[in-house]
Order: C-alpha cells, then structure tokens, then sequence
C-alpha cells in the first residue's frame, strides 16, 4: 500500500475493506418514540463525566426506542438514553448509554463520536406481536436475549405541534485507550454533534409527530449494562415522530488529555478504580 492509498484510508481496515465511509451518513424515514422523564439524581450524576452538570433542578431524561428502516449503514434498531446536561453554560442532551443490532453504525459510533454502542437484541411491534389487540407501540431491549435491558409503550393521543419540541446538542464522551500500560488514553474528549432533522408530514401537511401516554420499565440491575441508574421516577411526556437527517461529523469540544490532574494516578501506574 503506498502512501496515498494509506492517507485515503478512513476507517479501518485500511485500504479497500474500511468499515465505513467519511460522513456524512444518510437516515431516510426514521420512526422514532421517544418518553421524556424525571429521574433520581444520584443515578444520573453517576453516569457524568468531569466538567458536566445537571441542567434541570430535577434530573431529565428522554429514552429514544429507534426504527431505521433506510440509512447509508443499512437497516437497524437503535435505543439510548439522553441526560439535560450542561457544560460550560450550554444545555446539551448527553447520551451515556445506547445498543444498536447492526456492527457498521456501532463501529462507526464509537469511533468517530464516542458513542458507547453494545449489540443488543430488539423487538418492536404495534397492538401485541402475534396476537395483535390493543393501541401501543412497544419496544423491548434485550441484552444478552432473555434478559430485558428496557421496554418502552406508547400511545399516539394527539397531533404534537413540533414547537414542543428543543432542538439541543447531543454530547458525548469519546475515549480510546493507550496501546501501552500506565499511559494517558489516546483520546479522551467530549463531542459536540448538531443534526437538523426534518420532519415528515401527511397528506394533508399536518406533521407527522405524535404525543401521548406511555410507559418506560428499565427493570434489570446489572453492573453490566447499568441502564437501571436511569429508572423513571415520572413520566413526563411521550412522542412519536418520522424524520429524515444526515449525520455529519462532531466538534470536540473539551480535551480532557489536557487536565493533568486527572491522569496522575493512571501514570504512576496505579489505575484507579471506576
């Protein structure tokens, strides 16, 4: 491989077999339903990472259960959990957990955004699966099968005005580990990624964005897939819409490589305890 062909590689592996392409990424009729909810605080401050504060007097969390049916990574499920948070006086929607079930768009997410993608295993239906009754959508994360992570249930009351709705910053914490003990992360950042959506709307051009009632179990304690420190404590909100956007790259906007402070213990060879 000479050294054009080594420079134009993106992803690995290098050369003609990379994993993915540089963005951005195209996302075509995404059905999305996502439950806005209050949580305890002490789980939430647990999942923060330094410099990061919780930007409501009473923590608020939206747990998003995605439907991909078209994007430039193929089709897949998709479920995360965004935190209000603040950094440096910006309110952000900071995600701390999120499974997938395909590997391309989990590759892709850890590294380019720092996005803490684990394979799961999902089902997603309307009135009940095999024996269909009933008005709700539900969306069940299993990980591994067998062991539910979250189910989340909605249903479509209303039409939802769009303006309801923030448009905020997704942040993220992107780190990869040093090749060699007692050193520094390679990479240890928080990233910025701004995604203008556009929202489908009807034939008779009312939006295709709904709100309703709903519910959000995330019932396993694991240490594992520790999703249960985010557990609803009230439902405030549930909504279901069909967007399209394109994924483009991130912003860094903090280097925590550059806080000495942190990384004292890593480098004397005595890593800390999580």
């Amino acid at each position: 491989m000479d050294n054009a062909a080594f420079a134009a590689s993106y992803s690995l592996p290098i050369g003609p077999g990379s994993a993915y392409a540089s963005p951005p990424y195209l996302y075509r009729d995404v059905e999305d339903c996502f439950i806005v909810y209050e949580a305890d605080r002490a789980g939430v401050e647990s999942l923060l990472p330094p410099g990061l504060e919780i930007a409501d007097e009473v923590p608020t969390c939206i747990a998003w259960a995605r439907w991909v049916p078209f994007s430039t990574f193929g089709q897949y499920h998709e479920a995360y959990i965004m935190v209000r948070a603040s950094f440096e006086g910006q309110t952000y929607l900071y995600q701390p957990f999120i499974f997938v079930d395909n590997e391309i768009p989990l590759t892709a997410g850890r590294e380019i955004w720092g996005y803490a993608k684990k394979l799961a295993v999902f089902e997603r239906n309307w009135g009940g699966g095999e024996v269909p009754f009933g008005e709700q959508m539900v969306f069940t994360v299993e990980r591994p099968k067998g062991q539910p992570i979250m189910t989340a249930t909605m249903v479509a009351d209303r039409l939802a005005d769009p303006n309801e709705l923030e448009d905020t910053p997704v942040l993220s914490t992107r780190i990869i580990p040093n090749s060699e003990p007692g050193k520094r992360p390679s990479v240890a950042e928080l990233v910025r990624l701004d995604v203008p959506a556009t929202l489908h709307t009807a034939g008779d051009g009312t939006p295709r964005l709904f709100a309703g009632r709903g519910s959000l179990t995330l019932p396993t304690v694991s240490s594992v897939d520790p999703w249960h420190l985010l557990a609803p404590k009230r439902i405030v909100e549930c909504y279901f819409g069909v967007y399209d956007f394109d994924l483009p790259h991130g912003r860094v906007i903090h280097d925590y490589l550059e806080e000495d402070e942190i990384w004292e213990g890593v480098e004397a060879g005595k890593l800390a305890a999580a």
